[in-house]
């Protein structure tokens, strides 16, 4: 019997910075080689609108439910990425 509760896939820390890293590329217009993962995404220009916006998105990509506050307490995309994949 199919459960009716959608299951979370595991995703590692590689994928997890691959995602954030293509997607900050996208949104920041620059090519993915720019993008540094130990650069803090205050640093990037994202302020509180465009972290809840990135939140959500990488909550529907992941499956599951994500903090608003992540973003400020893991600041780059190696932190963020390494605490996700936990």
């Amino acid at each position: 019997m199919l459960s009716q509760k959608t299951e979370t896939l595991k995703v590692s820390t590689t994928e997890i910075k691959e995602w954030l890293i293509s997607y900050l590329a996208d949104l920041l217009e620059i090519e993915p080689e720019e993008v540094n993962v130990e650069t803090t995404f205050a640093r990037y220009g994202l302020d509180s609108s465009v972290a809840v916006v990135l939140t959500g998105d990488l909550a529907d990509w992941l499956g599951k439910e994500l903090e608003l506050r992540l973003v400020w307490d893991y600041p780059t995309i190696a932190s963020l990425a390494q605490h996700l994949s936990e």
